[in-house]
């Protein structure tokens, strides 16, 4: 049977269980096994609720009122481990600090541990030596948090805004900072709160937090780990002068390239990051001011096995252990900064590098007084952020001259192949002819954009 309370439909079961509960003796007594009975017996009955019976309002309305509950548990979690922090618990069992007992007693995950440790410090209550309760850091977000008013996110960046203020703007303003974003809270998102936040911490602190070098330099790592798949993975935390560095050298090397005859730079800003990051290393490794290694001028030396290279299929290996397939060891290896080495079945080796395959310094040079940059039509890029392009495939008979050789840069050099461009040679000058699709006559186009001077020539 179902009875009708409060807009909301209850079957007789749950309230009756309700009714248990509330006349058991331990409730009279106020323990904490009458609280958790009384919550177990409410959650039951939200659990027996005839949802189908609801109205959409009334759906909405109980989703509010169950996340705001929410939230009041929460900050009753905070407070029993306030209790159990003030009493030392975790230390008299052994463990290292509060996280430990809360992943052991939780099953949670180390993070979650450390955000409520965290959140314990910000709004859990007090005591002081002499035992006399000590409201908590933040009582305003602690009381609105306690009321069902606040979110833990919501919490959390209102405290790491007002812990953002100097100590003697903070000691001032931080009550009324912590009400003025408690009230947004009530109406806007975490986010939202968030930037506020920020905005009145600029207001009150137009100059900014002074930056903290012993703890920069504290945290300061960067790892460059391999996959299996010889891809890698960067992470790291930089200080202010190393982010600072980066920022200038990739800034530049990162910005979306102008619309030419490939079409507009489709890349998202991550891949480009990703594109300048190694530019900017390869124009490291070709000022030739890196120090050796193990007698070894820097450079990446690409072993490749002549098997692999006639049928263009395998892999080659960097003298760091990675791999590479053939046709990106391929096009890397035009470059003087990587060398192949091309091994017999024996493994004896058949070529070595810049005899061979690559540029030398002096081809380079002529290559870059011809072309002056990328010579793929409407490329801007200079002959310093490129590279050397054979024109016809080395493994296909191709020469390491200059006369088969030009400079395009990195994105051309990969882009342009796979949607049919081919460079050609015409008067001693390169040339892009276009795929069919583009232009059935594959009329071949030079970039003029690093010789504008021939623009006027009446030929």
């Amino acid at each position: 049977m179902l009875i009708h309370r409060f807009g909301i439909w209850f079957d007789r079961a749950g309230i009756v269980r309700i009714i248990e509960y509330m006349i058991e003796g331990e409730a009279s007594r106020g323990g904490p096994g009458a609280a958790l009975s009384l919550l177990t017996a409410g959650i039951d009955l939200l659990q027996s609720l005839q949802r189908s019976g609801l109205s959409e309002d009334d759906l909405r309305a109980t989703l509010r009122a169950v996340e705001q509950q929410q939230h009041r548990l929460y900050s009753a979690k905070v407070q029993l481990l306030a209790e159990i922090a003030e009493r030392n618990v975790a230390g008299r069992l052994g463990l290292r600090g509060l996280p430990s007992l809360i992943l052991a007693d939780l099953r949670c995950t180390y993070r979650t541990a450390k955000d409520l440790a965290r959140a314990v410090d910000r709004f859990g209550s007090r005591r002081a030596l002499t035992g006399e309760p000590l409201e908590p850091r933040f009582p305003t977000v602690s009381q609105a948090l306690a009321d069902g008013r606040l979110s833990a996110q919501h919490a959390d960046v209102i405290a790491a805004a007002i812990e953002a203020l100097p100590t003697a703007v903070r000691a001032e303003h931080a009550g009324e900072v912590a009400a003025a974003l408690v009230e947004l809270a009530a109406e806007r998102d975490p986010a939202a709160v968030q930037l506020l936040g920020q905005r009145i911490v600029a207001h009150l602190n137009p100059d900014g937090p002074a930056p903290d070098d012993r703890q920069q330099q504290s945290r300061r790592r960067v790892h460059l780990n391999r996959r299996g798949d010889s891809s890698g993975e960067l992470a790291g935390d930089l200080t202010a002068s190393c982010q600072a560095v980066w920022e200038a050298v990739l800034t530049p090397l990162a910005a979306k390239r102008p619309a030419d005859a490939l079409g507009q730079d489709v890349r998202t800003q991550a891949q480009r990051m990703h594109d300048a990051f190694e530019t900017a290393g390869r124009m490291l490794l070709a000022t030739g001011d890196l120090p050796a290694k193990a007698g070894v001028s820097s450079a990446v030396v690409l072993t490749l096995s002549l098997t692999d290279l006639e049928r263009r299929a395998g892999a080659a290996t960097t003298h760091h252990g990675g791999k590479l397939s053939i046709a990106e060891a391929l096009r890397l290896a035009a470059d003087g900064d990587f060398i192949p080495a091309v091994l017999d079945d024996a493994g004896g080796v058949l070529s070595y590098g810049r005899r061979r395959r690559l540029a030398s310094r002096g081809q380079r040079h002529a290559l870059f007084a011809r072309d002056r940059g990328c010579t793929f039509p409407d490329c801007a890029r200079p002959a310093a952020r490129s590279e050397v392009h054979h024109i016809n495939e080395w493994t296909r008979g191709g020469r390491t001259d200059v006369q088969a050789m030009a400079i395009a840069c990195g994105y051309h050099n990969n882009e342009a192949p796979k949607q049919g461009w081919q460079t050609i040679m015409l008067g001693g000058v390169p040339h892009w002819k276009p795929p069919p699709w583009r232009d059935p006559d594959q009329v071949p186009i030079r970039n003029y954009l690093h010789h504008p001077e021939l623009l006027n020539r009446p030929d």
